[in-house]
């Protein structure tokens, strides 16, 4: 992992502390929500800010609400930001970090959350990082592991109709924010969505 300032302490500490918490704490059934969906935040936050022109301190902040965004999940879905912001602040402040940072921190992280409306640039990347799936050629596979997780966390069957009928939805009002994320995910998005709907229209034929 390459960082925004070479391999800050700061971002190396994020790195292993997160890895370390969810090693310890996440539950059996976060199959998406984990380490490898965190890791994959954090390389899209680094790839769409430096293709954005965002770097030095922005980017280092971006990739420490990038480690920290989900950490809440463990203890919850619903809400999870909040309590992410939590635990990365107790982390920041032991740590040190500058005070005039840790909003910017705060406020990234909660820009990742769906009903919130990100404010600026940082806060787009972010929220495009935390999507990039929708636009790659593996949104299937994770896809399928995001339906996996929420059946083993809520204890139900999702059936493959209302998963898909959920899954074109989505796809279909998302937008991404960066000129970045739009120019090189955008069009695999599509490809996807199209995926989608003639395995919808199969249903039927």
């Amino acid at each position: 992992m390459h960082y925004a300032n070479g391999d800050d302490t700061i971002q190396i500490k994020a790195e292993k502390f997160v890895s370390k918490y969810f090693q310890e704490n996440l539950p059996e059934w976060a199959v998406y929500h984990n380490l490898q969906h965190t890791t994959d935040t954090v390389n899209a936050c680094l790839e769409i800010g430096k293709g954005s022109n965002v770097n030095g301190d922005d980017l280092e902040v971006l990739c420490i609400a990038a480690w920290f965004h989900d950490t809440g999940y463990i203890f919850k879905a619903e809400g999870h930001e909040e309590k992410s912001v939590e635990i990365a602040m107790n982390f920041l402040k032991e740590n040190k970090y500058p005070s005039s940072k840790l909003e910017k921190v705060r406020e990234c992280i909660m820009a990742t959350k769906i009903t919130n409306v990100p404010q600026n640039i940082m806060e787009f990347i972010i929220r495009d990082s935390d999507l990039i799936s929708l636009g790659r050629d593996d949104y299937f596979r994770m896809n399928n592991l995001l339906k996996l997780e929420i059946e083993k966390r809520e204890n139900k069957k999702i059936s493959e109709f209302a998963w898909l009928r959920r899954s074109i939805h989505f796809l279909l009002s998302h937008i991404f924010l960066t000129e970045y994320a739009k120019l090189n995910f955008y069009p695999q998005l599509k490809k996807n969505l199209t995926t989608l709907q003639k395995q919808f229209e199969n249903m039927y034929s």
